[in-house]
């Protein structure tokens, strides 16, 4: 690992916050590192013809990000239903 073999939440770690900025969402680690940055558009019929982000949607994203240490700590199933689920084969399961 180019790391040293530190993990992404030892080098980055939680827990990790949202911080609403102008036009947008930073999400910052615990030391206050900014980790990301989700630009969104007020107008949602703007942001539709642009492509832009909605604010909403910006929002959501940067919910989403900041969650991952979370979800990194959760145990890896590896069993054939989850390799199923990975490969897009067993959506309905």
């Amino acid at each position: 690992m180019p790391d040293g073999g530190r993990s992404m939440t030892s080098r980055f770690p939680a827990p990790w916050r949202i911080v609403e900025i102008p036009n947008g969402f930073a999400v910052d680690d615990a030391s206050g590192q900014q980790l990301g940055i989700f630009y969104g558009r007020a107008d949602p019929n703007a942001a539709g013809h642009t492509g832009f982000l909605t604010m909403e949607e910006a929002r959501q994203m940067a919910v989403d990000f900041a969650r991952l240490p979370e979800l990194l700590k959760r145990k890896v199933r590896t069993g054939p239903v989850a390799r199923a689920r990975v490969r897009g084969l067993a959506a309905d399961v």
